[in-house]
């Protein structure tokens, strides 16, 4: 009797230590935790960015990092990400793990208070199209006092001219650059919109800024000096258009 009890309990603990307790939802709320996440976009496209809600299942708090791995990639396209603050963007070929040097404390049976937010970039620091072809990334998040204790979601990217051609040229509001941003960005309209109105979102929902403008010559250009570090949300009211930008100083 005492053998099977004590078999019993190293089996408890076996399965206590290795136990998942870190799961990943898209935007729509799906869990996508060990899964890939496949988007499709145009070579045209500056950035395509993708957010992930990060949740602890277990009772107690987690301090939750994250690391990055390039699988696959497309030669000239480039990659950041986000996880308490923005890695700088990594051209493709850093085959290597990317790591954050700092993780977060997520409570018990909670969302992590920042998002995990992945950017992909067809044309890196380039004005030229991007090249066609399939980029992949990998990133897992762990829990740093028991790094078994871990999820993945791999974003798989397939940039196509044959993909997504139409609504990205009939968008009303295209990209948002540079991003990160410093002091200001700029965005492209490819429709004339009188008298745009620009909001700005936190991450929480507040709004931060509001920016009336005329658009004369395709882009417009706004001050965004007074922001501190963070990411943001910025919405055209008129068209109803939200574009993601990051400010990193």
């Amino acid at each position: 009797m005492k053998k099977h009890l004590s078999i019993l309990f190293i089996s408890l603990l076996s399965y206590s230590a290795f136990s998942q307790s870190i799961s990943i939802e898209d935007a729509d709320g799906t869990d996508v935790t060990n899964t890939t996440v496949n988007i499709m976009g145009h070579p045209s496209e500056e950035t395509i960015t993708t957010q992930f809600s990060v949740f602890n299942s277990n009772d107690a708090s987690l301090t939750i990092d994250a690391i990055r791995t390039e699988d696959e990639c497309i030669t000239g396209s480039g990659e950041f990400f986000c996880w308490t603050l923005c890695l700088s963007s990594e051209e493709c070929g850093t085959s290597y793990e990317r790591g954050m040097p700092f993780a977060l404390g997520v409570d018990g049976n909670s969302y992590s208070t920042l998002p995990l937010i992945v950017d992909f970039e067809p044309s890196f620091n380039s004005d030229e199209d991007g090249l066609e072809g399939t980029a992949c990334y990998t990133y897992r998040l762990y829990d740093v006092n028991n790094d078994t204790d871990s999820s993945f979601v791999k974003v798989c990217y397939t940039i196509d001219y044959a993909i997504g051609i139409n609504e990205y040229e009939n968008s009303a509001l295209s990209s948002v650059y540079p991003n990160p941003a410093n002091d200001q960005i700029s965005i492209k309209m490819n429709t004339l919109i009188d008298n745009a109105r620009f909001e700005v979102y936190s991450m929480v929902g507040n709004r931060v800024q509001v920016s009336q403008t005329s658009n004369l010559n395709g882009v417009v250009t706004i001050d965004i000096s007074s922001l501190p570090n963070g990411v943001y949300m910025l919405t055209e009211v008129q068209s109803q258009i939200t574009r993601r930008f990051i400010v990193s100083r």
